[in-house]
């Protein structure tokens, strides 16, 4: 059952709860070459008012010019300084780094993110090797997460609460609800021992391939509108699958983010869901995850999931494996528009949120028959 929890530092009582809200959810470009990261800020409330009574989100912060760039975006397009809420989704450096420009430059009420660290006695037992300790696994993960660990360092200075985002966290904030889908704590703790930077196993050969720089070898795909190759065999890492997947509905949309998840925390998550009577079915955005990679995202995971939209956050040359048209084509299958970054951030808002100038209208990404993969 979901537990609601009050989040010191994130004030849950500002504002009044109201029948209509207007929002804005930007996706912000990340990443010129072919390196794909994550920067992602909404808000939502009162947002034609001079009062300014709104609510700003930042999920990740991509890489460090990324980062400074959501600066700019928070203080430019959002006429503030101030962040309620930073959810950093998993601590690989993509999503990572521009959080610590987030920190040093704007006032942030609380931030929910792992820190494995402190899961170091609670996974020690599993661990093969005898000689693992719980100070050498502390040190590794240090060692490891440097950014992640510079986030933790940097709210500590400015006191900002620090909370873990596990399964069944649940909160509400001026009208908006919020849902931790997954992790579990336990399965979660069991990943850690996975991690790369962690005395673990050695790693498998698709980690070594990432390891290692090595590229896979592209081949020439044909697909048919009623004849899908996108599979369920997808693999990724532990880290990947550690983000949190959080669940964020405003003014009766629902908005699924969901980091560098793949196909085993989706499904745990969609397990979580249906248990607990969460509807995934109409979503407003499904965020795909890990820059639309085909390793991440599955038909059968599709076919349980309902959307209009699909945002993608690629790099610029990103493609063709971010994102994987494998994946934009299955988007399309089901009636879901696929939008990707890949060197222009999007927006998405309520009809009654200001007009931005200078922005023009997104082009979503069409079915492709033949493609290299």
């Amino acid at each position: 059952m979901a537990v609601n929890h009050f989040l010191p530092g994130f004030n849950l009582t500002v504002g009044q709860q109201r029948d209509h809200m207007a929002f804005e959810i930007d996706f912000l470009a990340v990443g010129e070459g072919e390196k794909s990261g994550d920067a992602i800020a909404i808000r939502y409330g009162d947002l034609s008012s001079r009062s300014m009574k709104q609510t700003v989100v930042l999920i990740d912060g991509g890489n460090r010019e990324a980062g400074q760039e959501l600066v700019k975006h928070v203080q430019t397009h959002y006429g503030t300084s101030v962040v309620d809420l930073a959810i950093l989704t998993h601590p690989d450096n993509d999503h990572a780094s521009g959080l610590r420009e987030v920190i040093e430059n704007l006032c942030v009420g609380a931030i929910l993110m792992h820190r494995p660290w402190l899961h170091a006695a609670y996974i020690r037992n599993l661990f093969q090797d005898g000689r693992v300790t719980v100070n050498g696994i502390k040190n590794r993960l240090y060692d490891g997460l440097e950014a992640a660990v510079e986030i933790e360092e940097l709210a500590s200075k400015k006191n900002v609460k620090l909370i873990e985002p596990f399964q069944g966290m649940a909160f509400s904030h001026a009208g908006a609800q919020f849902d931790v889908l997954s992790p579990e704590r336990d399965d979660y703790r069991k990943l850690l021992v996975g991690f790369r930077s962690t005395p673990g196993p050695a790693a498998t050969p698709f980690l070594g391939r990432i390891a290692s720089g090595v590229k896979e070898a592209l081949e020439w795909v044909r697909e048919a509108f009623d004849r899908e190759t996108l599979d369920d065999a997808g693999e990724t890492s532990a880290e990947n699958n550690s983000s949190a997947i959080v669940l964020v509905r405003i003014d009766g949309k629902a908005f699924l983010f969901t980091g560098d998840a793949g196909i085993e925390a989706l499904t745990s998550a969609l397990l979580f869901a249906g248990s607990t009577n969460i509807d995934l079915s109409g979503l407003e955005i499904l965020q795909v995850p890990h820059h639309g990679s085909k390793r991440n995202i599955g038909p059968t995971i599709l076919n349980s999931i309902g959307a209009r939209y699909a945002f993608i956050s690629a790099a610029k040359q990103g493609a063709p494996k971010h994102p994987s048209r494998r994946v934009t084509n299955a988007l399309l299958r089901r009636n879901i528009a696929p939008y990707v970054t890949q060197g222009k951030s999007l927006r998405h808002a309520s009809a009654d949120a200001p007009a931005r100038q200078g922005w023009s209208p997104a082009q979503k990404v069409d079915f492709v028959e033949w493609f290299q993969d």
